[in-house]
């Protein structure tokens, strides 16, 4: 069992900023990687992969929190597509399909999203390699329906080959989904608890409540707190509830 006393790692990408914010203003104590802030996180000698050695100390000291990427179904699918394109996803199959769109095998779209999901993945192996305590990943935070909230501050210098509209809101939410999935089914294998969003943070529908919107890809401090609630949470959990399960830790949402 973890001391009452635990310390809070997270390393991670920009959504690893909401939760140091809201440790800041807590007071709380948190050690944060932002890979977006320390270009020399990574070490690759002749074909091999490490985190540098002061990292490497910190993923040693406890519990390990991983907010790595969660942006690739932003950038498959936040902005329209030249050549609009849909799918069926099963686990929410009465969500609409865009009538202007081509519908492509749901296959085809998880192949193309894992395609650009991996390297994320394998930075989570690594996560998971070099650390020696328990593991927990943190799911993507869900989409914002209201499109011109996001049209507004998108940044379109990671959207040059798409139509400058953003993408229906059905279609977003199922690409988050589908991420979600192929996380959580890469964490199962690696033996990392998935820990799901903060239920509270999302509407009836499942999307992100306005309260917690940042940016067109980001979420606030308010986000923050709720995650961190959660890894404080867990890091003071008895062991035996912190072991991975092929169910992650859940407190799932309301799905649309």
């Amino acid at each position: 069992m973890p001391p009452r006393s635990a310390k809070i790692v997270c390393i991670g990408h920009s959504h690893a900023h909401s939760v140091e914010a809201a440790a800041t203003r807590q007071n709380i104590e948190i050690t944060c990687v932002n890979f977006w802030t320390s270009p020399n996180a990574i070490i690759r000698d002749d074909g091999a992969t490490r985190f540098n050695s002061s990292i490497a100390h910190v993923l040693g000291r406890g519990p390990v929190f991983s907010m790595v990427g969660g942006a690739t179904h932003m950038i498959m699918g936040l902005a329209r597509h030249p050549l609009p394109f849909d799918f069926v996803l099963p686990e929410c199959p009465h969500l609409p399909l865009n009538e202007d769109a081509e519908i492509l095998p749901l296959e085809a779209v998880r192949a193309s999203l894992l395609a650009i999901t991996q390297e994320y993945l394998d930075l989570i192996r690594l996560v998971r390699d070099t650390a020696s305590g328990p593991v927990f990943h943190i799911e993507a935070p869900p989409p914002y329906a209201d499109a011109t909230r996001l049209l507004a501050d998108i940044p379109w210098m990671f959207f040059s080959d798409m139509q400058r509209k953003i993408s229906p809101a059905p279609f977003r939410y199922k690409l988050w989904r589908l991420h979600t999935q192929i996380v959580r089914e890469s964490c199962r294998k690696l033996g990392i608890s998935f820990v799901d969003h903060p239920p509270e943070s999302v509407d009836e529908n499942g999307f992100l409540l306005p309260a917690f919107y940042l940016d067109s890809m980001h979420v606030n401090e308010a986000y923050g707190a709720l995650v961190l609630a959660q890894m404080r949470r867990l890091v003071n959990q008895p062991e035996s509830q912190t072991a991975p399960s092929s169910a992650g830790i859940s407190n799932m949402g309301s799905i649309a």
